[in-house]
């Protein structure tokens, strides 16, 4: 189990990266785009459509990094509060729910993908691109998410990378 643990962490390090290097592409795609809109007068019809495609990317091969490293919004007010003898049952139950929640979105996102790559769906741009093309990041950002989010809950004590004691 442990080596299943360790691939999931590497997959989510290289997504995490692979994001870096996204940003990096969209901040190039804009700059060209300015570039050739006033220096040159001559407007790209791609970038703001790459760019937007990129971003969601970026947010769902981000998104489980964050989560491991519990870098995320919590609202941790029930923990906080809690009895120290009690807080070991608060985190397992916050991160219960999120993995709950992660899991369902994911099932719906992942479905929406099936069928956009059974259907053909093609997005509405200048450039059409198959649409499951975009969502396979949601579906992939979300189930990653959840896995961390249930990790958690089977043991909500362990040290994270994230997490900051007060």
């Amino acid at each position: 189990m442990a080596r299943v643990l360790r691939l999931h962490d590497a997959i989510t390090r290289g997504g995490y990266q692979l994001a870096a290097l996204i940003v990096i592409l969209i901040a190039g795609s804009y700059c060209y785009e300015v570039a050739a809109r006033y220096f040159f007068n001559s407007p790209t019809d791609w970038a703001n459509a790459l760019v937007a495609y990129l971003l969601c990317a970026v947010i769902f091969l981000a998104m489980p990094e964050q989560t491991r490293r519990r870098a995320h919004i919590a609202i941790t007010i029930f923990v906080d509060r809690a009895a120290p003898a009690r807080r070991h049952l608060w985190r397992a139950l916050l991160a219960t729910i999120s993995a709950a929640t992660c899991f369902a979105v994911f099932w719906i996102s992942a479905s929406a993908t099936w069928v956009q790559f059974r259907d053909g769906v093609l997005t509405v741009a200048t450039y059409e691109i198959p649409k499951w093309w975009i969502s396979i990041f949601i579906a992939y950002g979300l189930l990653s998410s959840a896995l961390y989010f249930l990790r958690e809950a089977l043991d909500p004590d362990s040290a994270s990378p994230g997490i900051v004691t007060q």
